[in-house]
């Protein structure tokens, strides 16, 4: 296995609990990378803050494209992604696009888990599905209460096979979700 985390960026996400369509009863929440259930701001796009994988380098970045009065509604995450890409046909390294430079992690970030997401063309910003949650998959795997994997090992195995059954379609990427710990008053 390859050992290094690369740090990626920051965003800031609306997360929502689980969907009762979602068969999976350790879920409590949707904390996977997609944007296709816990929703990403608005506009953040056109802001042209974002690096070449859909994250923010500068924390303040991410949280900028949230109005300040609705800050309440949003959850900032910090994302570091495993070196590999998996392929139908096997593993490839990572390319980190040039421009992807984040802030060093702030020591108030705690990881959530594993996430294992799909990208399907180079020219996509971003990432796009995660089958745990889109399309169900968190009730054939163990996964925690934030509908993330355990374990970067157990990401893995998930990669490997969803780059085999393709249930979206792409190349799928582990992606370490961490999340900015609120203090306790």
């Amino acid at each position: 296995m390859v050992d290094r985390l690369i740090d990626a960026g920051y965003f800031m996400k609306r997360i929502v609990s689980r969907p009762d369509w979602l068969k999976a009863p350790d879920v409590r929440e949707v904390c996977s990378v997609s944007h296709c259930i816990s929703k990403d701001p608005d506009g953040w796009i056109q802001r042209w803050l974002h690096n070449g994988f859909g994250w923010f380098n500068r924390v303040d970045d991410a949280r900028s494209v949230v109005p300040a009065d609705r800050r309440v509604e949003y959850r900032l995450f910090a994302y570091r992604l495993h070196a590999e890409v998996f392929q139908r046909d096997g593993r490839a390294p990572l390319v980190v696009p040039s421009d992807v430079h984040p802030d060093p992690l702030p020591p108030a970030f705690r990881s959530l888990g594993f996430d294992s997401v799909s990208k399907s063309m180079p020219s996509v910003l971003g990432f796009e599905c995660s089958p745990l949650s889109c399309n169900s998959m968190a009730a054939e795997f163990t996964v925690n209460e934030s509908c993330l994997f355990y374990s970067r090992e157990a990401a893995v195995a998930g990669a490997d096979r969803f780059a085999a059954e393709q249930p979206e379609p792409g190349d799928y990427y582990v992606v370490e979700v961490l999340e900015e710990q609120k203090p306790v008053d």
